[in-house]
C-alpha cells in the first residue's frame, strides 16, 4: 500500500499463501502470512499460521480469532519518516482482511463488503479541453504548440548545468550547521582541505561586502538579513555556514561533511514549527507578529432561533517546490567582472546580491538565462544563496565555478510554502446564510519576515466569492517566526491558503446545517459577482445533483469502498500594482525580415516565450515562424522585475506590443511609399536603406495594466478504499475564466498543471521534521512524494470560459499560471463526503472531520472508524 500510485516504497506490504486440505477450498492445511515494514525485516505471523491449520478460513469465528491474534502479533515499531505504528498495524490487518474478502466464495460475503476485497484499479486516463479561439486575432488566441515543447520532450533543451565550461572549473557544496539556536565558535576545514580534489573552503570572513542573499528593498522587511553564511547564532538546521570548492561535484559534497564545527554552550529554546510556537504558553515577544485584524471593528450578532453555531481548525503544512532543475549557477570570471548563468526568476536581485556581496559594481556582474526547469517561486530569491556562494568561489579563485545543489541540500536549506493554521468560528442561519464568520489564522514565516504573505497575498483573497463584509467577517492574521528556513512564495502563495480557509468554512457550514454544499455556497454568493451566473451553469453542466445522488446510493451499498464529490469556488485576485519594470527589445533583420526578441522575463515552462512570439507576430503582421526569442540577460533585461505571480507573460507581452507598435509607426511611411503590393521583406529592406532604426526597446510600467479577478470552479469526484486509505480521483471538472486566452493550449496546460500540483499539496506531499533538532526527515524523492502520472484525475475535463473577454486585460486575456491550484482544495471536500459515509457505517456520531494538507492514507484510515476486531465476512 503506497502513498501514491507508483514509484514509492510501501507503508506496509504483505504476502499470503494458503494450502487447502481438499478441493472445497475451505479447510486450511498450511498458511503463510508475511508482512513488510512492520519493523526491520519481514514479520512472519507464525502464531496465526498455526491457528489457521485445520480451521475453516471463511468461518467468522475463525476470522475473529485471526484478527485478535494479528493485533497481538503485529506490533510495529516507531520509525523516523514512516507512518505511525497504529496505522501500519491497522493496514497490515486490513490487507489480510482484503485477502479474505477477495478469495472467499462470494455467497459467503456480505454483499456490501464484496468491493472491499479488491485493490483500486485505475483505467486509462481520458479528458477533454474546451476553449474558444478568435481567428481574426491569430496567431494570438490560436492553440499553437509551445515553442520549446519538442526539444524539452526530446531532452535537447539546454539548462544551466548543460553549459560547457573549461577543465579548470570547480564544483561547490554547502557546509551546514547541525544545531539550532547556538553560536558557532569555530569552523575547522582542515580535514576537508586534505581530501584529494578539494581546492578551497570559504565562509563568512571571506565575504568582502554584504552577507545577504536577498539584497533588495522589495518584498523584504528592513533589518531582516538573510545570511549567505551563518553569522553567529544558527537560525535553522542545515543553515549554510560555508562552501567547499573541489574539482568534482561528488568530492565537494563529500568533503563538506568533513568540516568540523564547534558550537558554544549557549543554546536557547528553539521552536522548529509553528505548532510548537502556538502550543507554548510563554514565548519570546517577537515570535508572533500581528499583521492584520479587524476584530475590534466587527461585533457578534445576537443569536436568533434556528441559528447554527460551529467552529473548526484547518491546518495546512508547508510544500516544497519540486522543480526538475535544481538550484544551479555557473560563474565564469571575465575581463572586467563575472559572467553568470543562473536558474533565477529575478535576474535583477540576483545581480544586485552578487555585486553587493563582492563589493563591486553591478555592471560587472552580467547574467544570462535561456530557460529554467521549473520554479514555482523557489527561484525568486532562494536561489540567490547558491548564486552568491558560487560567485564568491569564482571571484576568489579566479576560475569558473559551478554550483548544482543536491535535492537533499535544497530541501534542507531552502524555504517552502508558508504553513498555515486557521481557527474559525461561524454563526449561520438554518439555510446556511452566514451571519458571522471569524477567522483567526497564522502563517509560518520561518526565521525572517521577508516575503510575508499575510497582508500582501492572503488577506485580499479571504472573502473569495462570498458576501463577507465588515459586518459579518472577522479576520485576524498573524505571522509566526520559527527556527526554520525563511518561508517563501510558492505557486499561488497566500491565495491558496486563503481560499482553502474560506472554502473549508463554507463546507463546514453546509455540514452543520445539513445542507448540500452547493446550496450553502449559492445562498452566500456576493451579489453582482460573476459567480452568480457561473455556479448554476457549472452545476448543470457537470450534472452535480444527479451525480451526488448516485454517489450516495453507491455509498449505501458499499461498506469498504466509498465515493465523494467536492465543489470548490474561487475568486483569485490578480494584482499587478506592485510590479515595476519589464523591458523588451524587438529587432528586425533587414537581410531577410526575420524578427528576434529579448526581454527581461524568465521562461520557466509556463509558455512565456510562446505567448510573446504570438503577440509580436500578431502586431507586426508576420508569420509566427519568422519570430524567435533570445536568452534573457541583464543588458536588454536590465532592472526587470521578478517573473512570478502569473504576470510575466502578460506584462512582457505589453512591453513587446509597445515595441512592435513603435516599429510599425516607423515602417508606416515606407509602406505608404512602396504601395500595398510591397512585401514585408521589401518594406524592411527599404527602411534599412533609409537609416530607419529596426530596433525598438519598450517597457511595461506601473499603470499599464489594472488589477482584476479570475474566477474558477472545480468539481472533484474520488473513490476511497476505506481499508487502506488509498484513493482514485475518478473525475475532475474545472471551469476557469481566462478571458480571451492568448494561447489556449498553453493556458489549459497551466490549469491542469496547477491543479495537479494542488493535488500533491493536499494529498501526497508530506514534510516531516525532528521536533527536537529541526532536521528535515523527508529530504528526497524516497520519502517526499509529489503526484505522478497515475495520480492525476482519470477523467480530466478543462473548460476555459468562452465569450468572456477581460475588458482591462492585455488583449482581453487573463492570467492562468497559478489560480487553478486554489481549486484543488475540493478533493478534501470529496474526501470528507466519503469519510462521513464510512463513519456512519461504523456507527460513529455525525461529527466534522478535520482534514488538511496533506490528507494522507493514514489520516483517512484513522478517521473512518474501522475497528479490526469487528472485521467479518
Amino acid at each position: 500500500i503506497l502513498s501514491r500510485a507508483q514509484n514509492v516504497h510501501a507503508y506496509v506490504n504483505a504476502g499470503f499463501l494458503i494450502e487447502w486440505q481438499n478441493s472445497q477450498h475451505r479447510i486450511v492445511a498450511s498458511a503463510r502470512l508475511c508482512f513488510g515494514n512492520i519493523r526491520p525485516g519481514y514479520v512472519h505471523a507464525q502464531i496465526v499460521e498455526q491457528l489457521l491449520e485445520g480451521r475453516d478460513l471463511y468461518d467468522n469465528a475463525t476470522v475473529s480469532q485471526v484478527f485478535e491474534q494479528l493485533l497481538t502479533s503485529l506490533q510495529p515499531v516507531e520509525m523516523q519518516a514512516e507512518a505511525s505504528p497504529e496505522y501500519r498495524q491497522k493496514l497490515a490487518c486490513s490487507l489480510f482482511y482484503k485477502f479474505l474478502l477477495g478469495s472467499a466464495p462470494q455467497e459467503l460475503i456480505h454483499q456490501s463488503f464484496r468491493s472491499g476485497g479488491k485493490l483500486l484499479e485505475r483505467p486509462i486516463s481520458s479528458g477533454s479541453q474546451t476553449f474558444e479561439t478568435i481567428p481574426k486575432k491569430y496567431p494570438v488566441s490560436q492553440a499553437v504548440e509551445k515553442l520549446e515543447g519538442l526539444i524539452q520532450c526530446s531532452g535537447e533543451a539546454k539548462f544551466m548545468n548543460d553549459l560547457a565550461t573549461t577543465s579548470n572549473t570547480v564544483y561547490c557544496a554547502f557546509v551546514t550547521a547541525k544545531r539550532v539556536g547556538v553560536t558557532i565558535e569555530e569552523v575547522d576545514a582542515r580535514a576537508a582541505l586534505q581530501c584529494k580534489g578539494v581546492v578551497a573552503f570559504f565562509d563568512l570572513k571571506d565575504i568582502p561586502g554584504d552577507n545577504n542573499f536577498n539584497n533588495t528593498t522589495l518584498l523584504t522587511v528592513p533589518g531582516e538579513i538573510e545570511e549567505i553564511f551563518c553569522a553567529g547564532r544558527v537560525r535553522y538546521y542545515d543553515q549554510p555556514l560555508g562552501v567547499i570548492a573541489a574539482v568534482d561535484h561528488d568530492v565537494a559534497v563529500y568533503a563538506a561533511t568533513l568540516v568540523q564545527v564547534t558550537y558554544a554552550k549557549d543554546q536557547v529554546k528553539i521552536y522548529t514549527s509553528m505548532s510548537a510556537v502556538l502550543a507554548e504558553k510563554e514565548m519570546e515577544k517577537d515570535r508572533l507578529v500581528s499583521c492584520t485584524s479587524n476584530c475590534e471593528e466587527v461585533s457578534n450578532p445576537l443569536l436568533e432561533p434556528g441559528d447554527v453555531l460551529g467552529r473548526g481548525i484547518l491546518e495546512l503544512e508547508p510544500q516544497y517546490h519540486f522543480t526538475l532543475e535544481p538550484q544551479t549557477t555557473v560563474v565564469v570570471p571575465v575581463e572586467e567582472g563575472l559572467q553568470v548563468w543562473c536558474a533565477t526568476q529575478w535576474m535583477d536581485v540576483t545581480q544586485a546580491s552578487i555585486a553587493r556581496m563582492l563589493k563591486i559594481e553591478a555592471n560587472t556582474v552580467q547574467l544570462q538565462v535561456r530557460r529554467i526547469g521549473g520554479a514555482y517561486g523557489a527561484k525568486g530569491t532562494r536561489g540567490n544563496q547558491v548564486a552568491c556562494a558560487c560567485a564568491l568561489v569564482a571571484h576568489k579563485l579566479n576560475r569558473p565555478a559551478r554550483f548544482v545543489q543536491t535535492i537533499e541540500s535544497m530541501m534542507e536549506c531552502n524555504g517552502k510554502r508558508y504553513a498555515c493554521r486557521s481557527d474559525y468560528e461561524f454563526q449561520a442561519k438554518a439555510n446556511g446564510s452566514i451571519r458571522m464568520l471569524s477567522n483567526n489564522f497564522y502563517e509560518d514565516a520561518g526565521c525572517t519576515l521577508n516575503e510575508n504573505v499575510v497582508d500582501f497575498l492572503t488577506t485580499p483573497a479571504l472573502k473569495n466569492v462570498y458576501n463577507l463584509t465588515s459586518l459579518n467577517f472577522k479576520i485576524k492574521g498573524t505571522a509566526v517566526r520559527t527556527d526554520a528556513p525563511s518561508s517563501t512564495f510558492c505557486r499561488a502563495p497566500g491565495s491558496t491558503e486563503a481560499i482553502a480557509m474560506t472554502e473549508t468554512a463554507l463546507e463546514h457550514i453546509a455540514f452543520a446545517c445539513k445542507l448540500d454544499p452547493a446550496d450553502a455556497r449559492l445562498v452566500n454568493l456576493r451579489p453582482g459577482t460573476k459567480m452568480v451566473q457561473l455556479l448554476p451553469r457549472f452545476l448543470a453542466s457537470t450534472e452535480y445533483r444527479k451525480r451526488r445522488e448516485e454517489i450516495n446510493l453507491f455509498n449505501s451499498q458499499n461498506r469498504y469502498r466509498k465515493r465523494g464529490l467536492g465543489l470548490a469556488l474561487m475568486e483569485y485576485p490578480f494584482a499587478v500594482s506592485f510590479a515595476l519594470c519589464y523591458p523588451a527589445t524587438v529587432a528586425i533583420y533587414h537581410a531577410d525580415g526575420s524578427v528576434v526578441i529579448s526581454h527581461g522575463g524568465i521562461e520557466m515552462g509556463q509558455g512565456l516565450n510562446t505567448k510573446v512570439v504570438q503577440v509580436a507576430a500578431f502586431v507586426l503582421g508576420v508569420p509566427l515562424e519568422r519570430v524567435r526569442v533570445e536568452s534573457s540577460n541583464t543588458v536588454n533585461g536590465a532592472n526587470s522585475f521578478v517573473s512570478a505571480n502569473s504576470m510575466a507573460s502578460e506584462l512582457i507581452g505589453i512591453a513587446v506590443r509597445k515595441a512592435c507598435v513603435t516599429l510599425n509607426e516607423r515602417l508606416e511611411p515606407v509602406k505608404r511609399s512602396l504601395g500595398a503590393q510591397a512585401s514585408w521583406q521589401q518594406v524592411v529592406e527599404a527602411a534599412f536603406t533609409q537609416s530607419i532604426s529596426l530596433i525598438a526597446t519598450e517597457s511595461f510600467k506601473r499603470g499599464d495594466q489594472s488589477n482584476y479577478s479570475i474566477f474558477g470552479l472545480s468539481l472533484s469526484e474520488l473513490e476511497l478504499d476505506i481499508l487502506t486509505g488509498n484513493h482514485l480521483i475518478r473525475r475532475v471538472d474545472i471551469l476557469e475564466d481566462a478571458g480571451e486566452s492568448l494561447s489556449p493550449s498553453i493556458d489549459v496546460g497551466q490549469v491542469e498543471g496547477a491543479f495537479v500540483m494542488g493535488l500533491g499539496y493536499y494529498l501526497t506531499e508530506q514534510l516531516l521534521y525532528d521536533r527536537q533538532t529541526g532536521r528535515l526527515l523527508t529530504n528526497r524523492t524516497w520519502n517526499y512524494h509529489p503526484p505522478g502520472a497515475k495520480d492525476i484525475p482519470i477523467d480530466f475535463r478543462i473548460e476555459l470560459l468562452q465569450k468572456s473577454p477581460n475588458p482591462v486585460g492585455f488583449l482581453r486575456s487573463k492570467a492562468t499560471g497559478e489560480p487553478a491550484l486554489c481549486l484543488a482544495v475540493g478533493v478534501l471536500f470529496a474526501m470528507q463526503h466519503a469519510i462521513q459515509s464510512a463513519r456512519q457505517d461504523a456507527g460513529l456520531p455525525r461529527e466534522w472531520v478535520r482534514l488538511g494538507a496533506p490528507t494522507t492514507p493514514e489520516t483517512v484510515v484513522l478517521s473512518t472508524g474501522n475497528v479490526v476486531e469487528q472485521f467479518s465476512l
